[in-house]
């Protein structure tokens, strides 16, 4: 559970400051907060207490619940807001923040840890509380949507971003703009769904407005913390990513078009380095627009194995291009695939969408040696016959 971490490419999100531990050496006048409250049907149970630390998460302390549920944790207060976590084993932790000397009293139920949790004493943990009840509403509506087997493919994925859009939409007027000197607003850019990040400031530009008010905020409030320096090296990088270029004519541009007509595709690969689809000049390609988050994506992929493996050595190649959300889940799902695999990080709204006018996924493409479509799937009766055709050419 980590806030703002560094070095991810969808920016998984890390954050926070060391605990002043070493300015209080236990002396009774160090400043302190105290989280306390009940956990029922959880007697005998250890609780942990843990800081959300830049380089991972720290366990502070431990405690074995007591009888009748009450327990009780005492912390040196941190030199600027910062997000900890109570937990118990196997259970999904309950992230709250801290800025004060206050006292924050959580209560829940061993039966429900996460879901039946209440808090009290602190309004910005109440809202990251009220945060993650959104998003896990979010997360459990996309990912219905996701299981759906309509052929309109396309129309769900532009649900799908209209429905994040919406949210973030909600997240940032709610929780951002109002207060970006807040915890809350800190831990909003952290949010994520399916594990990644919803924020994505170096691809979107408001997005990297949220970070840079975030940020602004910190420096006048926290300017010598860690944090602050983290978030506004993010800020910073995000700008200047997002700042507006000179408008280009994608369908029109010389050097996207081959020599042949053909509408080049320039996308990375699994290690990042750019793949162009007009580097497999005579070659057979099979163009594939696809999405491995799709049930049946999966059975078609073994079939285009078996057509591979037949034809590769006679010089056919895949050039399959995928529209997942989720990065991570690509990276793992085309690590284990023998051709070339690519993903499209614009989604449904890409140009090469709508240059290779493409209404669902999966859909394919036939090229020829000379760099040329010849057949689009729906034209094509027997896959392997047209593909030896092309090989024989």
């Amino acid at each position: 559970m980590n806030i703002l971490k560094n070095n991810t490419p969808f920016y998984v999100f890390a954050a926070s400051i060391l605990l002043l531990l070493s300015a209080c050496n236990n002396k009774p006048a160090c400043p302190s907060f105290t989280v306390t409250g009940k956990i029922e049907n959880a007697a005998g149970k250890t609780l942990y207490l843990s800081n959300i630390g830049l380089k991972g998460n720290i366990i502070l302390d431990s405690t074995t619940i007591s009888k009748d549920g009450s327990y009780t944790f005492s912390q040196p207060q941190p030199a600027s807001y910062d997000f900890f976590f109570i937990a118990l084993n196997g259970e999904k932790p309950i992230t709250f923040a801290i800025d004060s000397t206050e006292t924050l009293t959580i209560n829940s139920d061993a039966n429900d840890f996460y879901n039946a949790y209440t808090v009290e004493g602190n309004d910005e943990s109440a809202k990251i509380k009220e945060m993650n009840e959104l998003q896990t509403a979010l997360e459990k509506q996309v990912n219905e949507m996701l299981k759906s087997t309509s052929p309109a493919i396309i129309k769900t994925r532009n649900d799908i971003y209209t429905l994040i859009g919406e949210y973030k939409s909600n997240i940032s007027k709610q929780y951002i703009i109002p207060t970006p000197d807040k915890a809350s607003a800190y831990y909003a850019l952290s949010l994520t769904l399916n594990g990644e990040p919803l924020f994505q400031p170096k691809n979107n530009r408001n997005d990297s407005k949220c970070f840079a008010a975030v940020a602004t905020s910190m420096k006048l409030r926290f300017p010598n913390a860690k944090r602050t320096q983290h978030i506004c090296k993010l800020a910073e990088e995000a700008m200047m990513a997002t700042r507006p270029k000179k408008t280009r004519n994608i369908e029109v541009e010389e050097g996207d078009i081959t020599t042949t007509g053909l509408f080049d595709i320039k996308l990375p690969g699994i290690d990042g380095d750019s793949i162009s689809l007009s580097s497999f000049a005579g070659k057979v390609v099979l163009l594939d627009f696809t999405m491995y988050e799709d049930a049946k994506i999966s059975s078609r992929n073994i079939k285009l194995r078996e057509i591979y493996g037949k034809y590769k050595e006679k010089g056919l190649e895949i050039f399959q291009i995928s529209y997942d959300t989720r990065e991570h889940f690509w990276q793992q799902s085309a690590s284990n695939l023998p051709w070339i695999c690519v993903r499209d990080g614009e989604g449904t709204y890409s140009s090469y969408i709508r240059l290779y006018n493409v209404q669902t996924l999966p859909t394919y493409f036939l090229i020829n040696r000379d760099n040329e479509i010849t057949l689009r799937d729906a034209q094509v009766e027997d896959l392997e016959k047209e593909i030896e055709k092309l090989l024989k050419k």
